[in-house]
């Protein structure tokens, strides 16, 4: 009996974790579902991307349901492709003669980009290669370090191709040396090629062979664009955007992008708030690598989100970003309240080009209850924000504010720093504090008007403004204050907000220390004492800081 009340109670344990995991599951996938709803930056709801599946691809690219099962079966990671890429390569390997009956007999090959298959394809004919079949191309790799001989050998190039002199020719600027050694047909098509491209790029870019090896090591990607694509950046960046020889050795990775891109930027974005894009692409010329497309997009992310185009002059490291990427981050921004107050601040796009480290910055700082944190000190480089965390003066140069208040009271940035400047503390108070004082204070029915003129009360604790809010409602209060008023209903609104900042620092003898909140008396004196080790996660000196060394940790033991 006892043994049947052991094994009862033994199924009712495992019995309730069983539904513990139910339940556990089914909160994930809500969770996950809840995550994958996302919105657009006017608030709507945009609807999450299937993976692909058979339907979709029988219905898209053709062949039918069973082909395409049993492809996505056997080669699972198709799943992940977006279905934007899968039509831009699926367009890709039709405009080189490819049909669906093709492309299932590798259906791997709709997993690579459409400027991967657009290039490798180039780079074959280049070669010599005729009738270049889809298992030829998805096998580049393997086909391009071959050797020459064994390829004319497999009837890939027809033997009366001279492939070196057919290289050799796509280079129609400048004149190589003839060198005999590259006739011989036992070396590499990758050995070939890299060999004729040094050989250019020494002439063309007069790089030497400090200049190679480092391309090679760094880019060695480069080996695998094609001749024609490689000089067609080349001259257009030295032609329309004006980059010097110099400037295109230091910016190596330039010989990746797409020319054809490249002249779409310059014919669709001929400018960025009134500046020219050639200009734009000289300062970053990483900007030159992202498509035209995703930098169209990004542009229209950032005006769907009220942040004008001047903002992305003072960060065009964000044209780099993926538009994706951008608009995640843009939503962030609505989401954190630190972040939010800088949204009209026409620098918050540093924001969004740094939010991973500026979110793991800003929990930091929490943790050493600094308020204070600027936006310059989340973006800024590591040896400073080091620097900030560590000298423990929990201020800043009220930059962020000058730039909130000027926006929303419409005034003059240098009016209200020379106005705010009379007050003693007003560095030491957050941003996030002045707007939602601020937005108090409009709750309480005070106008824009009234708030300027009595603007140092932005800067004090919400609850003691609250509580001589109150103190003023009392019927005795006029008669104490000895004011020539019957009641409080008596004053304008700016004589009551006077009132307040006034009976705040009656009590701390006009000093300016009336802005401290309980918790917030001053400044830490002994902070180093008190500053715990930087995160792992942002142990990592040039990107975040750096951690306090173990000698200065020991000294505060």
């Amino acid at each position: 009996m006892l043994r049947g009340s052991q094994n009862q109670a033994l199924l009712l344990v495992r019995s309730l974790n069983y539904i513990t995991r139910g339940l556990t599951t089914v909160k994930k996938t809500a969770s996950k579902e809840e995550k994958a709803k996302s919105k657009n930056g006017n608030g709507l709801e945009v609807p999450v991307e299937e993976s692909l599946n058979p339907n979709y691809l029988a219905r898209t690219l053709g062949s039918n349901y069973r082909t395409w099962a049993a492809a996505l079966e056997k080669h699972p990671e198709l799943k992940t492709v977006k279905r934007k890429d899968l039509l831009n390569s699926y367009e890709t390997l039709k405009s080189l003669k490819y049909s669906v009956d093709d492309i299932v007999t590798k259906p791997m090959i709709i997993y690579y980009g459409a400027s991967t298959l657009s290039n490798r394809h180039s780079v074959l004919i280049e070669c010599g290669f005729q009738n270049v079949k889809i298992p030829t191309l998805f096998k580049y790799i393997t086909v391009i370090n071959k050797p020459i001989d064994m390829l004319k050998g497999h009837s890939y190039i027809p033997y009366d191709v001279n492939v070196s002199q057919r290289l050799a020719a796509c280079f129609t600027n400048v004149q190589l040396p003839d060198d005999g050694q590259l006739a011989d047909e036992s070396i590499t098509l990758k050995l070939l090629r890299q060999t004729l491209l040094n050989a250019y790029l020494r002439e063309r870019l007069q790089m030497d062979d400090a200049d190679l090896q480092k391309m090679w090591r760094v880019y060695s990607r480069v080996r695998h664009k094609s001749f024609r694509s490689v000089q067609d950046i080349i001259e257009l960046l030295t032609t329309v955007f004006k980059f010097p020889l110099e400037r295109i050795r230091k910016n190596i990775f330039l010989l990746h992008a797409d020319a054809d891109n490249v002249r779409r930027i310059h014919r669709e974005i001929p400018t960025i708030y009134g500046q020219d894009i050639r200009d734009i692409g000289y300062r970053r010329p990483k900007i030159l690598m992202s498509t035209c497309d995703s930098l169209k997009q990004t542009l229209q992310h950032v005006r769907s989100f009220g942040i004008t185009e001047d903002a992305v002059l003072r960060c065009l490291e964000v044209l780099t970003l993926g538009p994706d990427t951008v608009l995640e981050r843009l939503r962030d921004l609505n989401e954190i309240e630190e972040f939010q107050v800088l949204g009209s601040n026409p620098r918050v796009l540093r924001l969004v080009h740094y939010q991973n480290k500026a979110r793991l910055r800003l929990d930091y700082l929490n943790q050493l209850k600094v308020r204070c944190a600027s936006l310059h000190i989340l973006s800024c480089g590591s040896e400073t924000f080091a620097k900030f965390a560590r000298d423990g003066s929990d201020r800043t140069k009220g930059r962020d504010i000058i730039v909130y208040l000027g926006n929303i009271l419409l005034k003059d940035e240098q009016v209200l720093r020379n106005l705010l400047s009379r007050h003693p503390n007003w560095c030491h108070v957050p941003v996030l504090h002045v707007k939602q004082c601020l937005e108090y204070l409009l709750s309480k029915r005070f106008k824009l008007n009234e708030i300027f003129n009595n603007i140092h009360l932005l800067l004090y604790p919400i609850k003691r403004i609250e509580e001589k809010l109150l103190q003023l409602q009392a019927a005795e209060a006029m008669e104490e204050l000895q004011l020539p008023v019957a009641d409080v209903h008596a004053l304008s609104n700016n004589e009551i907000l006077t009132l307040i900042l006034y009976l705040i620092e009656s009590e701390f003898h006009f000093t300016g220390d009336g802005i401290w909140t309980e918790q917030h008396t001053h400044h830490v004196e002994n902070f180093n004492n008190l500053l715990p080790d930087f995160p792992e996660s942002l142990n990592k000196v040039y990107k975040y800081g750096v951690r306090p060394s173990e000698k200065l940790s020991m000294q505060h033991l």
